[in-house]
């Protein structure tokens, strides 16, 4: 009897080598790692992936996104109406940039209806975060919004003791009785005004600094922002800007600039007007400036605005 065929011999081997290989062939392909630049940037920085600590908690009527960057200073934004309506996934906390430049923790509330945050659930989650010491571990805090934002910047900054409020615009309340000749944000009137945090006069007495932007043209707002008292209440006035202030500020090149004075604890009253100064370069001034002067009878003085424009911007 002969050898066996040595090729013979080796085919279920042969077989089984071509098997394992079939099947790695057929195994489905690793999935490709998150892009970073296909995610909403705030959950960039807090996903498996990303570099910092962080969470999102989503509320019946809000969200309340938090960035854990810098363990010593925290910025807490609030929306305002403009942001309500947006539900796409892009959607980023106000202020988001900027924040993120300066490497502040923060803590974002987003608001899903024009409720100017009066919410039992939320604001049992903001008392049990200030219970639990969340702003307390910080020894910076700054609380910053406009109009909707701005009251709730300075409503709850009650959380924080010795917090830094940067408000554009605010309401201080919208409950009737305190203010009947508020006849604006009719979903907001509505709300419950019985609620905590729903009186920025109230609210502020153990901040560090309120620093209060308005247009004291804007009537309305400049009733809201007589309502609030107190040393270290601080009013810078945007004037001619209307009920728009970041909006003014930003296209005449000075609202980075502010917030990052209100950031580096260097925002005063002289630093503010210095800066405001660049306001004369603004279409948007002088436009408003001539219907303000009309307004008051002073139309002589609002024929000269113009050639006085132009001979600035020669000189």
């Amino acid at each position: 009897m002969g050898f066996p065929d040595v090729k013979t011999a080796y085919e279920p081997a042969n077989h089984f080598k071509r098997s394992v290989t079939a099947t790695q062939e057929s195994s489905p392909p690793k999935p490709p790692e998150p892009d970073p630049a296909a995610m909403p940037r705030w959950f960039a920085e807090i996903n498996l992936g990303g570099a910092n600590e962080g969470s999102y908690t989503r509320l019946k009527h809000h969200a309340v996104v938090c960035i854990r960057r810098d363990p010593k200073r925290l910025a807490v934004t609030f929306d305002n109406l403009s942001s309500v309506n947006n539900t796409s996934a892009d959607r980023e906390p106000w202020a988001y940039k900027f924040v993120r430049d300066n490497g502040y923790s923060h803590l974002s509330v987003m608001a899903g209806r024009k409720d100017w945050y009066r919410d039992p659930q939320l604001i049992s989650y903001l008392e049990k975060l200030a219970a639990d010491g969340f702003f307390a571990s910080f020894d910076k805090v700054i609380f910053s919004g406009t109009s909707m934002g701005g009251f709730a910047a300075l409503a709850f900054s009650s959380l924080s003791p010795g917090a830094t409020v940067v408000s554009f615009n605010p309401q201080t309340t919208l409950e009737q009785a305190l203010v009947p000749w508020e006849t604006r944000f009719s979903n907001g009137r509505r709300r419950d005004w019985s609620l905590p945090y729903s009186d920025c006069a109230f609210e502020i007495d153990k901040v560090k600094k309120a620093f209060v932007l308005f247009d004291p043209f804007y009537e309305p707002d400049r009733r809201h922002v007589a309502r609030l008292e107190g040393d270290n209440v601080i009013f810078l006035k945007t004037w001619c800007s209307g009920h728009f202030s970041p909006v003014f500020l930003r296209r005449a090149g000075l609202l980075k600039p502010i917030m990052q004075h209100a950031f580096d604890d260097t925002l005063t009253p002289e630093v503010f007007y210095r800066l405001f100064r660049a306001r004369r370069m603004l279409p948007w001034y002088r436009k408003s400036l001539i219907e303000n002067l009309q307004q008051r009878g002073h139309r002589d003085l609002a024929t000269r605005v113009t050639p006085a424009f132009r001979k600035l911007k020669q000189g």
